[in-house]
């Protein structure tokens, strides 16, 4: 079998791997702490000229200064996927058959490319999770109707939905195209009431 991290690995190969290695990983990852933490439930889709993958689970987010820390996990609480990212540059850890694989690189949105296949958002999600673009790049804003706002930025096109009474962002449709190699990515988070303390 091809690497994980080859782009040229068979179609659903990345993504059925990192899920099937967690089940069977000895190792785990303590939560992370500090700062400001986000909870909730996330469904991801990918599609690519020659794959089709979906996988849902929970997310926590979590965001100390300039350092963010995003986890995925299945639905039973087992860590799929790691992405950490601070001015130091980004790393990415997910289970493989020997315990913990880590790879590090500048960008975490390029890093989750290489390693998972796919592209995720974690260089902007801390922002756009609370229903603002992120600080130092371009974006377009459209403050659209009934408390849904459209957002594009870094490739990607953010809906923001369902605020709460107070005003906060509850979910977000993130999408981004097929670009070259890097399949197209859909995903849907759905925050914790209280997420964001």
């Amino acid at each position: 079998m091809r690497s994980p991290g080859n782009p040229n690995a068979p179609a659903g190969w990345r993504l059925a791997a990192v899920l099937a290695l967690s089940a069977a990983a000895c190792a785990t990852l303590a939560p992370a702490t500090g700062g400001v933490s986000y909870t909730g439930r996330f469904a991801l889709t990918v599609n690519g000229d020659d794959r089709h993958d979906t996988v849902s689970g929970r997310f926590a987010l979590t965001v100390d200064r300039s350092d963010v820390t995003l986890d995925l996990s299945t639905p039973l609480g087992t860590t799929v996927a790691r992405v950490q990212s601070g001015p130091a540059g980004a790393r990415l850890t997910v289970p493989s058959a020997g315990g913990l694989r880590t790879e590090q690189g500048p960008d975490p949105d390029a890093l989750t490319l290489q390693v998972l296949g796919w592209t995720l958002p974690v260089s902007g999600l801390s922002d756009w999770i609370e229903g603002r673009p992120a600080a130092g790049r371009p974006y377009r804003l459209d403050p659209g109707e009934a408390g849904a706002a459209q957002l594009e930025q870094d490739g990607w096109t953010i809906r923001f939905e369902a605020r709460g009474a107070d005003g906060r962002v509850r979910r977000l449709d993130m999408n981004r195209p097929q670009q070259g190699d890097a399949p197209a990515v859909s995903l849907r988070v759905v925050l914790d009431a209280g997420a964001g303390s």
